[in-house]
């Protein structure tokens, strides 16, 4: 299933809306409401087995949570579990904006909204460089194996140092690597860069968006209520 190509501009908004109303919108609400339309976004975008895991995930932390409350029994544990289930709609839409979306296409939506060009390249970079910190892990968790490092809970500190250190090395090393790739190409010029991809705002980017931002003000006015 092919799905719509949203615009990877309105993920990133939602992602930045959803848990700032937290704070003004009860969590209960916001939450299922949250849930339902990231899945719904998600079929809409054909990212089917995606929001499978989202529903799996999500529903397994929340009866745990009410497993825990009921009981009485890791109370604390359960109160984590569910702040951690309030993020995970929104860390699923994020993951579909790190799997789905190049470099180059997330550079062509950020650069149509006119913001300065070191924010653009910061949040292309803090987004892209995701799936290389979890491929870099397997890299250094291999690298353990085959000196025989096991990670053991009998030693959590020690063990957590083999996986930091070498991960904070190979850090500054891609810093360096990104930051040459970028020169090479043209990064910093004063010109506005064209691109092969061509992120235009489409009438069902704003639907979404407007559809996102009503939910939301719907929310908050049945609370005030």
């Amino acid at each position: 299933m092919k799905g719509l190509k949203i615009n990877p501009v309105v993920l990133i908004l939602i992602n930045i809306l959803a848990p700032s109303m937290y704070i003004f919108i009860n969590g209960k609400y916001l939450m299922i409401y949250l849930l339902v339309f990231s899945s719904l976004l998600m079929i809409l975008m054909g990212r089917v087995k995606r929001m499978i895991a989202l529903l799996i995930i999500f529903f397994s932390m929340y009866g745990a949570h009410l497993l825990t409350m009921k009981t009485g029994v890791f109370e604390s544990f359960g109160l984590f579990l569910i702040v951690l289930a309030q993020s995970v709609p929104v860390i699923a839409l994020a993951t579909v904006l790190v799997s789905k979306y190049s470099s180059a296409q997330l550079l062509s939506a950020l650069e149509t909204m006119r913001l300065p060009r070191a924010l653009v390249v910061a949040v292309t970079i803090t987004i892209k460089y995701i799936p290389t910190f979890k491929r870099e892990f397997g890299y250094i968790k291999e690298s353990m194996r085959l000196r025989g490092i096991s990670f053991t809970w009998k030693r959590p500190i020690k063990s957590f140092q083999y996986f930091v250190v070498p991960q904070l090395f190979r850090c500054a090393a891609l810093a360096e690597e990104v930051t040459a790739a970028g020169l090479v190409k043209g990064i910093d010029a004063p010109e506005r860069r064209s691109s092969f991809f061509e992120q235009k705002v489409r009438w069902y980017d704003l639907l979404v968006l407007i559809l996102f931002i009503a939910g939301l003000a719907g929310i908050y006015i049945l609370k005030e209520n």
